[in-house]
């Protein structure tokens, strides 16, 4: 892995295929590694299809307006079976979290219409009281 002392890894053609051994991933020095920007390249983990669990390090300002596009792969790359699972684990996860946001509009709703209907009993109490007649809840 490259260093600040080092060219920029951007500079080298790297293809999706890159490889690093195990022992290698697991080292502390990937934390300490600059992009072209000259800031530390976080480490993140890919969470699309075919690389799903795969984790790399690439350019912190990926998404601004003028990244030095430096990426490298931390993992190898992940068998056919390995995908799969974690394809269906991601695919899971967005199911869940998309029943949990429809929970919260559920509840929303619940609460409006509990204000509602909490109204409507204030409502026909006082009507009641202005009738004289008695109402048993």
């Amino acid at each position: 892995m490259s260093s600040s002392s080092s060219p920029h890894p951007s500079s080298h053609p790297r293809s999706s295929s890159t490889t690093m051994s195990n022992a290698r991933s697991s080292t502390p020095e990937h934390f300490n590694v600059l992009c072209g920007c000259g800031f530390r390249a976080p480490l993140r983990t890919a969470l699309t299809e075919p690389n799903v669990g795969r984790r790399f390090l690439g350019c912190v300002s990926y998404k601004g307006d003028n990244p030095c596009k430096f990426f490298d792969w931390v993992d190898p790359p992940t068998c056919e079976r390995g995908k799969e699972f974690g394809n269906s684990i991601v695919k899971k996860n967005m199911d869940l979290i998309k029943d949990v946001e429809d929970l919260h509009k559920q509840i929303i709703d619940l609460k409006k219409t509990e204000t509602e209907l909490k109204a409507e009993i204030r409502d026909l109490k006082e009507r009641k009281n202005g009738f004289g007649l008695e109402i048993e809840q």
